[in-house]
């Protein structure tokens, strides 16, 4: 069986809920621009997004609300959030065609590859039993999958919030983006002065994580409480 790709779900889903709502249609055709120009990125609670301007020179925190100047004055969702609720929607269906994906047993060459990383045991550290992945293991498996370029551009930054996002690039072609934000009260004491430095490093973290498919949160990833503690 052949699974639809993210593309074909989201013109349908977004076809689907025009006709549903055809006040929003407007929304809806930037929301999918938004998730083809892939402008969003979930958090790790699967609940709230940081979603990139039109523009790409600011990023709006989502999660049922947005910051966004269109939020504030009108009473029609914005297509931040509408981006957020169609990406939820291509994501639930995607599933539901993996949990109905039946490998064929009898051909090896019809089995999903296998996907789970070598990683070394000093590259993991384990906080209050739960384990986390240190940057430097994830970059060094990176190098070992053909990484030829891993690089990040700042996006945001005052003195309360840095944002960055990184891309990674490697020897087939594959490309991975993913953000990362830090704040003075979000990292280590003796980062404070660095938080702008650790966005950066969040968001190459990111990005490698989601190149090498681990789910395990970076170390660099973690408040300043846990961090120190």
């Amino acid at each position: 069986m052949v699974t639809s790709t993210f593309s074909e779900i989201l013109n349908t889903e977004a076809t689907t809920l025009i006709a549903q709502f055809p006040d929003l249609a407007t929304g809806l055709g930037k929301a999918c621009a938004i998730l083809r120009e892939q402008q969003l990125f979930m958090e790790e609670s699967g609940r709230e997004a940081m979603v990139q301007s039109s523009n790409r020179q600011q990023w709006y925190t989502v999660n049922g609300h947005c910051t966004c100047k269109a939020a504030q004055y009108y009473d029609k969702p914005c297509c931040h959030r509408l981006a957020l609720r169609l990406y939820q929607r291509v994501a639930d269906a995607l599933l539901a065609e993996q949990e109905r994906w039946e490998p064929d047993d009898a051909n090896p060459a019809l089995q999903p590859p296998a996907t789970t990383p070598a990683l070394p045991a000093d590259a993991i550290l384990h906080i209050q039993g739960k384990p986390f992945v240190r940057f430097e293991g994830l970059l060094a498996l990176a190098h070992e999958r053909g990484l030829v370029e891993l690089t990040t551009t700042l996006v945001q930054c005052r003195a309360t919030l840095a944002v960055c996002q990184a891309t990674a690039r490697f020897q087939d072609g594959r490309t991975f983006t993913d953000i990362g934000d830090a704040s003075p009260d979000n990292v280590a004491k003796h980062l404070r002065p660095h938080f702008v430095r650790m966005s950066a490093t969040r968001a190459s973290a990111r990005a490698l994580g989601r190149a090498l498919n681990i789910s395990a949160v970076a170390v660099e990833e973690l408040g300043s409480e846990e961090v120190e503690a």
